[in-house]
């Protein structure tokens, strides 16, 4: 039989190993999350900066006029891999006409290029 400090012992111990697993499970769980990212772009304004990755010159300078037709809010665009085919989300700023417009235009301009040209890109483009 179990007494109450034994008991407050072995919980504690339970938890203890299940906090630690779960901090080593969190950085793997988010390396795979971005495994499959393309790149991101920082949109503020008209201008365009790359976060992180690499992408074709030719694709940044598309994206860019892209983005140049009009005064966007702060956003990122991210690029991932999905099923082999590149896939844009646009992330941040208010949902709105404005910024279906410009997810539907930068999808417009990816679909020229495949996944295998944009990760030969160029760093920060």
């Amino acid at each position: 039989m179990l007494r109450s400090g034994e008991s407050k012992t072995t919980t504690m111990s339970l938890a203890l190993w299940l906090l630690s697993i779960a901090v080593l499970l969190l950085p793997i769980a988010y390396g795979l999350r971005r495994a499959n990212e393309l790149f991101v772009l920082a949109v503020h304004g008209s201008g365009l900066d790359v976060v992180r990755g690499r992408l074709p010159p030719a694709l940044f300078a598309d994206l860019e006029d892209v983005v140049a037709r009009g005064l966007w809010p702060q956003v990122e665009i991210h690029v991932v891999s999905e099923s082999g085919v590149p896939r844009l989300t646009v992330k941040g700023g208010a949902p709105s006409e404005d910024h279906r417009a410009l997810e539907q235009a930068g999808r417009n301009v990816l679909g020229r290029f495949s996944v295998a040209q944009i990760r030969l890109g160029r760093r920060g483009a």
